[in-house]
């Protein structure tokens, strides 16, 4: 079993039937990973929500394409969708990975939201 399967049912164990199964693609377990995260901010439960965050950041500093792109656009990309997840995203989201991910939450964020974040992060666009 490949480590970022290992490490999706050890977040959602209840996902593991799912997460199991061959053609269970990374993007897929992503997009269960979203309204788990989502859940979890609704309900203050940080013990779910760092292993949440831990799996993206790890998927998210893997070599592996399809591993940075499936948190990429599967899971980070998508917190502009809802208010609980923005307003954290300074929280639990490492600089670093704010800087990479930027130009995804541009495409779906107003200027004003954009600025939130840039404020949080402290964030200088390149000259």
């Amino acid at each position: 079993m490949s480590v970022w399967r290992r490490k999706a049912i050890e977040c959602l164990p209840e996902q593991r039937v799912f997460f199991e199964q061959p053609d269970t693609t990374i993007y897929q377990v992503f997009f269960e990973f979203l309204p788990a995260t989502l859940e979890a901010h609704k309900q203050n439960n940080t013990e779910q929500l760092e292993k949440c965050y831990e799996v993206a950041e790890w998927c998210f500093r893997q070599k592996q394409r399809d591993l940075w792109n499936a948190a990429g656009v599967a899971f980070y990309e998508h917190f502009a969708n809802y208010d609980i997840t923005l307003q954290a995203v300074p929280y639990w989201i490492a600089p670093d990975i704010y800087q990479e991910i930027r130009g995804l939450l541009e495409l779906q964020l107003d200027d004003k939201k954009i600025e939130f974040l840039d404020k949080n992060y402290q964030y200088r666009k390149q000259p």
